[in-house]
């Protein structure tokens, strides 16, 4: 057995027939299609394999970007497309692979692993489920027509040929008055990026990362297309958007908006439009908690966000580095000095007056990035006061929704 270490590039065939035959054994397109930033040649490195007489038999597939939180910076290395063919399970094949990555995004000074799962492989190395997201479900009609980007234009206006096609290269037609909605194209690019950028909390994306995630019109785990929103002329909004699903009842008649960014009012305006666009009588949209716009906008139409989970789990690599990432924002907050920290391999004490409290380093990304009831927030266990009240002041942060960088 060969490994673990990245893949070479005449494996690359062997690969994708072990990805694929795990996960698309239903058919429905091809792995090393829909997810094109992980299975990029300059990513062979992190494409972590086993490798058993020239076949590879396990794969735990990396992708290495920086995310911005509220301006302060950090790595991540995202774990997705973990696979081993059945006749290999139960050597540990996969595990050896994990502990690879993690050595060396440590290595790179990655600050959290995101994983697109939560099963044992993950939870016993120490990922957990953190993160604080809503889903709000917009039923068609909610909105009275005079708010629609296209209300009482008929099916089938904006991008495609009728509800539901999306089959046109991307010309569009003008919805209502100067707003404009059609599938993007290359030169929406530099313009989305730039919407995106201005988003709170959010992936470091390059032009060429999006316009591989784009074009391979797969969005996070299915079909679907991404759509731009244009105002005079102007760009105001872009939505990445999960097709409905004929096959399955609950899905048959929604589609879910996996991606925002830009104005919220815009996006808001154009929601009957794309209640034609994909024949749906749902449109679901999945944003941060800290989305407090377009939680404002749709609260008076009587809609409300379910709050949601990370749908993986996180490893925090680096508490004291996590911290020190955030540092200048807690000062910013509280004053110089006012929580300060010690940390170890078991425990991180907070230090606020006189007063301390020792939070497991394992519950250290439940207390900086928040969870979801029923998961235990860390802050509820220590006592009310000053120590508690300065770390409610700061957080929960807003950990970034993958939306395009899922893997």
């Amino acid at each position: 057995m060969d490994g673990p270490r990245g893949l070479k590039a005449q494996e690359f065939d062997s690969l994708c027939t072990l990805v694929n035959t795990v996960f698309r054994g239903d058919g429905v397109g091809r792995m090393e299609e829909q997810y094109p930033l992980l299975f990029a040649p300059d990513n062979y490195d992190e494409l972590f394999v086993m490798v058993d007489e020239g076949v590879v038999v396990s794969h735990v597939g990396a992708l290495t970007r920086d995310i911005s939180v509220l301006g302060c910076r950090m790595s991540t290395m995202s774990i997705g497309a973990v696979a081993t063919y059945e006749s290999h399970r139960g050597h540990g094949l996969a595990t050896q692979l994990m502990e690879a990555a993690i050595w060396k995004a440590v290595a790179q000074d990655a600050v959290l692993m995101p994983i697109s799962g939560g099963r044992g492989l993950y939870t016993r190395l120490g990922a957990t489920r953190i993160g604080q997201y809503a889903l709000f479900s917009v039923p068609r009609d909610t909105l009275p027509a005079g708010d629609g980007a296209a209300a009482g234009d008929g099916p089938g206006t904006g991008v495609g040929d009728g509800p539901g096609t999306g089959d046109d290269p991307g010309t569009g037609e003008t919805a209502s008055g100067e707003t404009e909605i059609r599938r993007a194209e290359a030169e929406d690019l530099h313009e989305m990026i730039r919407l995106y950028a201005e988003e709170p909390s959010r992936y470091v994306r390059s032009t060429a990362d999006l316009r591989m995630a784009v074009d391979a019109a797969w969005i996070c785990d299915r079909d679907g297309e991404t759509v731009v929103i244009r105002e005079e002329g102007r760009l105001v909004t872009y939505a990445a958007i999960q097709k409905r699903r004929p096959d399955r009842e609950d899905e048959a008649r929604r589609a879910r908006l996996a991606e925002i960014a830009g104005s919220r009012s815009a996006l808001v305006r154009a929601l009957p439009c794309l209640y034609d666009r994909y024949d749906v009588d749902h449109l679901e949209i999945v944003t941060t908690a800290s989305d407090i716009e377009l939680a404002s906008l749709l609260r008076p139409h009587g809609v409300t966000a379910a709050p949601q989970g990370f749908s993986g789990t996180v490893l925090v690599l680096q508490p004291e580095r996590l911290l020190k990432v955030f540092e200048d924002y807690i000062a910013d907050v509280l004053g110089r000095d006012v929580l300060t920290w010690d940390v170890s391999a078991d425990s991180v004490v907070f230090r606020c007056g006189d007063k301390d409290h020792a939070v497991a380093t394992s519950d250290l990304g439940a207390l900086i990035f928040g969870v979801v009831p029923p998961d235990e927030n860390p802050v509820e266990t220590i006592p009310p006061g000053l120590l508690r009240t300065a770390l409610e002041r700061v957080f929960p942060l807003q950990l970034p929704w993958y939306g395009f960088n899922f893997v």
